[in-house]
C-alpha cells in the first residue's frame, strides 16, 4: 500500500510499519495525532532502530505501555 496525500490539508494516508493498518499522518501538516503521545526516551531510540516510516497512534501507545 502507498501512501496518498490530500493536496488541500497535507494529511497523508499510510500504512503503519508495525501493524499496517491505514491511518492519516499529519506530520507533515503540523496537526498529527501522534503528536499527543509523550514517547520515553527509550521507545524513541527503539522506533528509530526498527522502523523507517510511521506508526499509528495506537501503536506507539502500546509500545510506551509496554516500556513502563
Amino acid at each position: 500500500m502507498s501512501a496518498t496525500e490530500s493536496s488541500q490539508t497535507g494529511i497523508v494516508q499510510k500504512p503503519c510499519q508495525r501493524c499496517g493498518k491505514a491511518f492519516s499522518c499529519g506530520a507533515s501538516a503540523h496537526a498529527c495525532d501522534c503528536f499527543s503521545v509523550n514517547l520515553s526516551s527509550e521507545v524513541r531510540r527503539q522506533l528509530k532502530e526498527n522502523y523507517n516510516d510511521c506508526l499509528c497512534v495506537s501503536c506507539l501507545e502500546e509500545l510506551n505501555r509496554s516500556n513502563q
